[in-house]
């Protein structure tokens, strides 16, 4: 499986990182929303796309929403330290399949990450 991090929080990314390579999955990290873009553009398809929401210029929302346009078959799982009902409505409407609160352990990390890519499969 092949999974891109969206994330400007370089501590975040790599526990991310360390947390999935021991599940097996295949990695490419972006630290911005506009770095994602061009890596969506550039590369093979991927799975799963793991994305903060808060970041600077562009935010995940709109990162999630091109994301989709362009690839609707991508599953987005969003993070976000603001997890609230408004969060995860905005969320859905831009695409995100699955959600996850920050801070996280790693099993709630593997959990949801294997849950959202189950959707594929529904």
């Amino acid at each position: 499986m092949r999974v891109l991090i969206v994330d400007d929080d370089p501590m975040v990314v790599e526990s991310c990182r360390r947390i999935l390579v021991a599940e097996g999955i295949e990695l490419t990290v972006a630290g911005s929303a506009d770095y994602a873009e061009s890596i969506l553009i550039a590369e093979a398809p991927f799975d799963l796309m793991l994305t903060d929401i808060k970041m600077p210029k562009q935010d995940g929302f709109h990162l999630i929403a091109r994301a989709r346009a362009a690839h609707p078959d991508l599953r987005v799982l969003m993070m976000t330290g603001y997890l609230t009902p408004e969060t995860v409505e905005r969320g859905r409407q831009c695409g995100a399949n699955g959600f996850i609160a920050k801070p996280f352990t790693p099993d709630e990390l593997v959990t949801a990450v294997w849950n959202t890519v189950k959707l594929m499969d529904e």
